[in-house]
């Protein structure tokens, strides 16, 4: 079997490289990338890399369905969570290699926030109170746009003053909802017809930047509600693929439903590492098995910014716990087990 992945600069990349090389020793895993160097200096983990430019997006997406036609693939693992929508659109171009992912209108459903909410207002699950205009927001809330990921244009306002500053946005793309206080959590699957194939939970311990941003640290966590709520919505949207369901967790014992990433989320490595079969119904059953011991995950170097953060805002609790726990915290891309890996995504960020 011949899998391509990319971008290969990417960490979520990176690890699902080291994953399946790791795990299905025969399959040929090829990648590609749309930073020139890239092409020379990338992951271990992959048996050859691409480079093919970027110049539009659909351009791009032309590109990838011809080298993979040319090159007889049969899986495309894309992970830019940004092109997943349109790459579902141009799906027919893909052939059969994205057949283990859904169509575009479920993927849209999902990955909107606004859609997801009156989805989840309808079957009752307990989610932020969303607010018509910023005027009418109750301090503290959050603004983000509809259909962006990882974190991107999120707004948080905590005061009256920065509520005044806030009335002068556009709210076209925009939901403003309550900002919920809680530790965040994830709940994630491979789904096929709504039908949960794979699971996993994750409790965040770090985020960077500490305000709210992505999970830089996580452990195994299991929610009893989480299920119930993921299978409530897909039963409303039949999905096919990969999907987490992000969630906070109230001191009160709330389990409150943010949003849900309906393709590859950037913690995917604390799945992996725990033996979560994610991948068993695209690639098949794993051919080398690994240790049941329970590990933990980071994102290097931001956990280490969010840990003097932590220092700084007198956090002792989450510096110790990080400490303490260090034996079986475990790299997404690790400098010592992939340099070029690292370099590789040090590239993305400069160029």
């Amino acid at each position: 079997m011949r899998v391509l992945l990319g971008e290969i600069s990417s960490y979520k990349a990176i690890v699902i490289a080291r994953y399946i090389q790791q795990r299905y020793p025969n399959v040929e895993l090829w990648a590609y990338d749309n930073k020139p160097l890239i092409q020379h200096l990338h992951s271990r983990y992959v048996n050859k890399c691409a480079y093919i430019p970027y110049t539009t997006l659909d351009d791009y997406i032309r590109r990838i369905a011809t080298y993979i036609y040319e090159n007889q693939i049969d899986v495309f693992i894309p992970v830019h969570s940004d092109f997943i929508g349109q790459i579902l659109q141009h799906k027919h171009l893909f052939g059969c290699t994205l057949d283990y992912i859904g169509e575009y209108n479920d993927y849209v459903q999902l990955h909107e926030k606004n859609l997801l909410m009156q989805i989840a207002n309808e079957l009752q699950i307990d989610i932020p109170k969303t607010y018509p205009t910023i005027a009418e927001a109750q301090v503290p809330f959050v603004i983000k746009p509809t259909n962006l990921s990882s974190a991107k244009g999120v707004r948080y306002c905590h005061t009256i003053e920065t509520k005044e500053q806030l009335k002068s946005i556009s709210p076209s793309g925009l939901i403003c909802q309550e900002y919920i206080q809680g530790q965040g959590c994830g709940y994630e699957l491979y789904c096929r017809n709504g039908k949960i194939i794979a699971e996993y939970g994750h409790l965040r311990l770090a985020e960077w930047p500490t305000t709210g941003g992505s999970s830089v640290l996580r452990k195994g966590y299991i929610h009893p509600k989480m299920r119930d709520v993921a299978e409530k919505i897909l039963a409303q949207v039949s999905w096919t693929g990969f999907i987490m369901f992000e969630f906070k967790l109230t001191d009160d014992g709330r389990l409150v439903m943010i949003e849900a990433n309906p393709r590859i989320w950037g913690s995917i490595n604390q799945a992996l590492q725990n033996d979560c079969k994610l991948f068993t119904a695209i690639l098949g059953a794993p051919t080398v098995s690994t240790s049941c011991e329970e590990k933990r995950t980071c994102l290097s170097p931001q956990v280490w910014l969010a840990m003097i953060s932590y220092m700084c805002k007198g956090k002792w609790s989450s510096v110790k716990d990080y400490f303490k726990n260090l034996r079986i915290t475990h790299s997404d891309v690790s400098v010592w087990e992939d340099i070029s890996g690292v370099l590789s995504m040090i590239i993305r960020k400069l160029l």
